[in-house]
């Protein structure tokens, strides 16, 4: 307990240095700025709505996911939109960021002894993109708590047998689903996974699946009570543009070549970037002919797309440097970081991102150790496979639904520390299997007299 206090401590004192010190500037921008104007629309004018502060009418749509926004206006109606409430937000998001590491530490104890789980623990206070990601306006901080502590609380429901831990965790899954829309299906797919490997009782995984639908399902009986909304303002609209934009492999290359590149760069950028432009607009049109025209585009060179796919979207997910956004760890523009001015947090990022491939290496790893038969024998206790099973279905499920539409590092950064469970997962297993085999050649098994009877 004094460990696990002692790294939420750590975790807590590196956030609240870091949006204390570092300045973003401009920080209501790009996804911010419509994060800000619904929830100033929710406080003011009682209509989730992206329609800019003093337009003649306001209306209500679906674009965004409600999450964040009602994050943010519930400070607001606190404390007004100022620069009070601008600190108070980073410095709660400081927090929520040092619980996630707590509350994923505390699901790695299910299947990990505490000092590996502790190491993991240690990891996940001083990953970098985890420290940053907390001094914007933007969901993930709020994001991968919801899911860290949903995985927690569905893990001690499944452990006990307990319905109403089970329902708890669907509730706040399902709250994580209305921050981010991407989660919106996982609560009832692992429910359905845990019940079919009998990892759980029907009981809990009916629980589980009941609170994940509950506040996703209100929201959707909202969405058909609000005018019909116009073409580009829907959630369905954002997923299709994502998908359009993830199905072109240069598309990143020339987001960034079209804001850093030289005149030359710049002006061959633009030129796709009108190109997924028309794209969407074609889908949005018909999405048979948009479907037409991306499979197309496929017929032409379908080893490079497949390839695109399989490999590339997935290790640009998990990838370290910030594409969509200024790069490295930074999705804006921000100075004075002490990971640019500190000697110190210079050199942890640099360790941090020499790791980075290897992490993810062993997170994959992962699959192929812990679905062996005889996992509790080498783990040398009885493991909590659904603990572990979600962890590995929560993964597997954010990389093929950022794999099929659009995959950027900076959407990994909510299931970061989940990665690193897995990793140091891979290695206790190796750990394991090591001691294992020596044991076995250091005390080979004399076979009894009946048997070496029976092999003369």
């Amino acid at each position: 307990m004094l460990a696990l206090s002692t790294i939420t401590v750590l975790a807590l004192v590196l956030r609240w240095y870091y949006v204390s010190t570092a300045l973003v500037l401009n920080p209501v921008r790009g996804d911010a700025t419509q994060y800000f104007t619904y929830a100033w629309n929710l406080i003011h004018h009682g209509v989730f709505a992206k329609t800019p502060p003093g337009a003649p009418a306001l209306i209500p749509d679906s674009y965004r996911d409600p999450g964040y926004p009602i994050f943010l206006a519930l400070w607001m109606k606190a404390l007004g939109t100022g620069g009070t409430w601008y600190a108070a937000v980073l410095l709660c998001q400081a927090l929520l960021g040092a619980l996630t590491v707590t509350a994923v530490t505390q699901l790695g104890r299910h299947w990990l002894p505490a000092r590996w789980a502790i190491a993991t623990g240690l990891l996940m206070a001083v990953w970098p993109h985890s420290i940053t990601i907390n001094g914007y306006l933007l969901t993930e901080t709020l994001f991968g708590f919801l899911c860290a502590l949903g995985l927690l609380l569905s893990a001690r429901g499944c452990l006990h047998g307990n319905a109403a831990w089970a329902l708890a965790g669907g509730l706040v899954l399902g709250a994580a689903a209305l921050t981010n829309a991407v989660l919106l299906p996982f609560g009832v797919l692992l429910a359905g996974l845990l019940a079919g490997r009998k990892l759980a009782s029907r009981k809990v995984c009916a629980a589980l699946a009941i609170g994940a639908l509950l506040l996703p399902g209100a929201w959707a009986v909202r969405n058909l009570h609000i005018p019909p909304p116009t073409v580009g303002n829907t959630s369905k609209d954002r997923a299709l543009q994502n998908f359009v934009q993830g199905a072109w492999p240069g598309f990143h290359a020339a987001y960034r070549d079209s804001i850093f590149g030289d005149a030359t760069t710049r002006s061959r950028a633009h030129v796709t970037l009108n190109a997924v432009k028309t794209e969407i607009a074609t889908f949005q049109a018909s999405s048979t002919a948009g479907s037409r025209a991306v499979l197309r585009r496929f017929s032409q060179d379908p080893l490079h797309y497949a390839g695109w796919y399989l490999f590339g979207k997935p290790h640009e997910l998990w990838s370290w440097a910030i594409v969509i956004g200024q790069g490295d760890i930074y999705v804006y523009p921000t100075r004075n970081s002490p990971f640019q001015t500190s000697p110190p947090w210079i050199a942890l990022a640099a360790i941090c991102r020499a790791m980075n491939m290897l992490i993810m290496l062993l997170a994959l790893a992962s699959l192929l150790i812990v679905w062996r038969r005889n996992v509790d024998v080498m783990w040398g206790k009885a493991t909590d496979r659904a603990a572990l099973v979600s962890v590995i279905c929560l993964l597997t499920y954010v990389t093929v639904v950022y794999a099929t539409l659009q995959a950027e590092p900076r959407y990994s950064v909510p299931f970061r520390p989940f990665e690193m469970l897995l990793a140091v997962t891979t290695l206790y297993g190796l750990a394991r299997w090591w001691q294992h085999h020596k044991h076995v050649i250091e005390h080979p098994r004399i076979p009894a007299k009946d048997e070496r009877t029976e092999i003369t």
